[in-house]
């Protein structure tokens, strides 16, 4: 029996046992529509006294949901177009739409972070792990979010983290990102996708509140001069959530925009690590400090350049480092006249 009720809203009472979150589900009165389709349902009205319209919510099933015994993964998405099930095996791919439980919002508004965490841990989670095959616990949540909709979700982490284990983050357009973190879970691992200046900000929060790069977070940069925004399968990387055992051992090495430089300008180039690991994993990491020897290159972390400086002899610069606590790195430039 795939529901316990059709019309049903909740909230939900949290119980910290062992520094995990668990959630008690509470009835209250409201009425919810839903469709029944093939491979999916679609809830037209959620009922919620957090957000200020009602979203409309699409629960996409993996592959033998209806015979399976087990419960599944559940990956939240949040943005502002509707992912029925034909949409959202094209934007993610099968083999990946096929291993997990899919919950779709369409926001009619971007809610505030307040907002967006009141209904997505009182309401929408305790809704579903009532009514669908998901498993209850954090690390086998994920939260996806959509451009526009990834600053609500990283201003909330430090509560939303308490019940997502799992986070996909887009960056693509410039965004404020918040200076304190404080009390986030330190077990969480996030994904992101955004610009170069986008992902060193949020690296910069990230360590900055005891994050580790790779056992926290990842991240791969993308140009965002052009007017295309990145993809949900772009944004979601199956891999570093679920595979992470099979990704190690990584291993890093120098990207940069050009291995000569000029010793008579003051000119300047990006430098960044391609981390990569097994199945093809890629990842990046822009270094917040870097040992140079002899110093004839400074380095701009906030802009992720590299500096030569004016009077540098010609020669070999070597730059060596850490990417986070998981890898080290060593690069070498050749600086002619």
């Amino acid at each position: 029996m795939r529901k316990l009720k059709l019309f049903l809203s909740l909230m939900f009472l949290a119980v910290i046992v062992s520094a995990q979150v668990r959630i008690v589900p509470v009835s209250t009165e409201g009425d919810m529509r839903i469709f029944n389709k093939e491979g999916e349902d679609v809830i037209v009205y959620f009922p919620s006294e957090y957000l200020k319209y009602e979203p409309k919510i699409n629960v996409v099933f993996p592959k033998d949901y209806d015979t399976a015994e087990t419960r599944f993964c559940s990956v939240y998405v949040i943005n502002k177009e509707e992912l029925p099930r034909e949409a959202l095996y094209k934007e993610f791919g099968n083999s990946a739409a096929e291993r997990c439980l899919y919950i779709n919002v369409r926001f009619n508004a971007i809610p505030s972070s307040a907002e967006l965490e009141g209904f997505l841990t009182r309401e929408l989670l305790p809704y579903i792990e009532v009514n669908y095959k998901a498993e209850n616990q954090e690390e086998y949540r994920i939260l996806l979010a959509g451009e526009g909709y990834s600053a609500s979700v990283l201003n909330a982490l430090p509560g939303l983290g308490n019940y997502f284990g799992n986070f996909a983050l887009s960056f693509y357009v410039n965004t404020a990102m918040p200076g304190n973190l404080e009390g986030i879970n330190k077990n969480i691992s996030l994904w992101a996708l955004g610009s170069k200046g986008n992902m060193i900000r949020l690296q910069s929060v990230l360590e900055g509140n005891g994050l580790k790069f790779f056992d926290n977070f990842a991240y791969l940069t993308v140009d965002n001069s052009g007017n295309k925004e990145p993809s949900f399968k772009d944004i979601f990387n199956l891999g570093y959530f679920l595979d992470k055992a099979k990704i190690l051992p990584l291993k890093a090495k120098g990207v940069f925009g050009v291995k000569s430089a000029s010793a008579t300008s003051e000119e300047r180039f990006g430098f960044k690590l391609e981390v990569k690991g097994k199945k093809n994993f890629k990842a990046e990491y822009i270094p917040s400090s870097l040992k140079i020897a002899p110093p004839f290159l400074s380095w701009d972390f906030d802009k992720g350049l590299m500096n030569v400086i004016f009077g540098a002899q010609p020669g070999k610069v070597k730059v060596t480092g850490m990417a986070g606590d998981a890898v080290s790195f060593d690069a070498s430039f050749k600086i002619s006249k």
